[in-house]
């Protein structure tokens, strides 16, 4: 029995040996591992700290910041084409009312003066005093050309278009034709005007319109980017109408051409 105890009792101590040994090998392979990842993030921030991979990094920098400036570039560049787009504009809009003012005051000027009607009430007093059935369309053209004025350009091609096609003889059907080619121009509808002055010129050769519609075709095949008609068509106007204020607009455009390398 004694020895049998003996016996039970070297067993548990060999077993508490064992597990003892067993704990502190375990303890050992973690804290190795705990060391050995220790070492792996050091190594890996010494390979990122290194002189190659910085350089590569500075590299990346001054890539990225090279493009940026380019960016900036383009951007510059795309501002500055706006702002001369909107100085066009302008200029087109102060050109086109300059043409306005000066066919009031030569309307006005050229103008046939109505008799003076009998006196009658306050009430009754016409507003407008119209010869006649108005068989000129005086009055729809000035609607169209109100509207034009007033800068309501859909409004104002759909009064122009109806006025020639209800008054093709009229005195004032050149010059509506005219303006319904402005109107179209200024709306950016560049082949419905190219239409406009081009019919203007085949059914009203005569008329005083025919130089600023050749200006305006030339402008317009500059607008549709067709260089060649462009510049054909610009020095066809230098060519027919010498020391004239188309002329001179006719020289600027074709030099702004060539500025632009077109």
């Amino acid at each position: 029995m004694v020895k049998c105890k003996r016996m039970v009792n070297k067993s548990i101590t060999s077993v508490l040996i064992v597990l003892a040994l067993f704990f502190f090998v375990e303890s050992q392979v973690q804290a190795a591992a705990e060391t050995l990842t220790v070492q792996q993030r050091l190594l890996r921030l010494e390979r990122l700290l290194s002189p190659d991979n910085l350089h590569k990094q500075a590299e990346t920098i001054r890539s990225l910041r090279d493009e940026i400036d380019a960016l900036r570039g383009q951007i510059e560049q795309q501002n500055h084409a706006l702002e001369m787009i909107k100085q066009r504009q302008r200029s087109l809009y102060q050109d086109m009312d300059r043409r306005i003012n000066n066919i009031e005051l030569s309307g006005s000027n050229n103008a046939t003066v109505a008799p003076v009607p009998p006196p009658v009430s306050a009430a009754a007093a016409p507003v407008v005093t119209t010869t006649g059935n108005d068989v000129e369309g005086k009055t729809d053209y000035s609607v169209a050309f109100g509207l034009l004025k007033e800068g309501k350009y859909q409004q104002s091609i759909a009064a122009f278009e109806k006025f020639i096609k209800d008054h093709p003889q009229s005195k004032y059907a050149d010059n509506a034709q005219y303006w319904l080619g402005e109107a179209n121009y200024v709306s950016r509808e560049y082949k419905k005007a190219l239409t406009n002055f081009q019919q203007l010129i085949a059914q009203f050769p005569d008329s005083s319109k025919i130089p600023g519609a050749r200006l305006k075709i030339a402008y317009i095949y500059y607008e549709l980017k067709n260089w060649s008609a462009a510049r054909e068509a610009l020095q066809h106007v230098i060519t027919l109408y010498p020391n004239t204020t188309v002329a001179k607009k006719a020289k600027e455009r074709l030099q702004r051409i060539q500025r632009e390398g077109h």
